[in-house]
């Protein structure tokens, strides 16, 4: 509910700034996630890498053209990081292994993109371009991996340790895509994490994404 309410409020807000001709652009993008997490375990030697989850990643975006070949572009939306674990829970060695109830952890993040479009072909038919910048995201909730007991109690596996994630993070952005006529547009990215997750004496934790959507400018389609 709360993701749909924020959606809204800045769609409306991107629509009233529109017709004051401060934005050149604006729409709406939608797509997946590709992440993981990358866990650096520094007073002992561990070979535990993390898999990666596909998630899906919706956000609203407007743009305001700079010259020529390049604009200044902002969204916020929401995102689902998080990575994979294919772990097995055993009381004992040889026996069974628990009920696992999910093999994903699922962050559940509000996400500000703000980057530099440059277009390096003079083209409004087909044209490629490449977008580098920032990307800050913010945790509001998550689910874990779990396990059930035969009892029927719960098991999970990393909260701990997401509770003591920072809820805010910064990370690089940096996309290739391809925008036909002006409208429509894909875009694959890359989302490295700047700062840590998590970083104690024993542990730090870093998000790593990647990402593919579609993307439409709504004032285009509309004039």
């Amino acid at each position: 509910m709360i993701r749909k309410l924020v959606l809204i409020l800045v769609l409306t807000i991107i629509t009233k700034i529109s017709y004051s001709q401060i934005i050149d652009r604006y729409g709406i993008n939608i797509g997946a996630s590709y992440s993981t997490q990358i866990w650096d375990y520094k007073l002992i030697s561990l070979d535990l890498d993390n898999e990666y989850k596909t998630g899906f990643q919706v956000f609203i975006q407007a743009e305001k053209d700079l010259g020529k070949i390049m604009a200044l572009r902002t969204e916020i939306g929401y995102i689902q990081k998080g990575f994979r674990d294919d772990i097995e829970f055993r009381y004992s060695n040889n026996g069974p292994a628990l009920t696992k109830i999910n093999d994903n952890v699922v962050l559940h993040d509000i996400a500000l993109n703000i980057g530099l479009k440059i277009k390096p072909l003079k083209a409004d038919y087909l044209s490629p371009y490449i977008i580098a910048g920032l990307r800050a995201d913010y945790m509001f909730s998550y689910k874990d991996i779990e396990f059930e007991e035969p009892n029927g109690n719960k098991i999970n596996l990393y909260k701990d340790f997401i509770e003591e994630f920072n809820e805010f993070n910064v990370g690089g952005l940096i996309g290739l895509g391809i925008e036909w006529n002006r409208l429509l547009y894909f875009e694959v990215e890359y989302n490295p994490g700047i700062t840590k997750s998590l970083n104690n004496k024993n542990l730090s934790i870093r998000d790593n994404c990647w990402g593919a959507k579609i993307g439409l400018n709504i004032n285009k389609l509309i004039e």
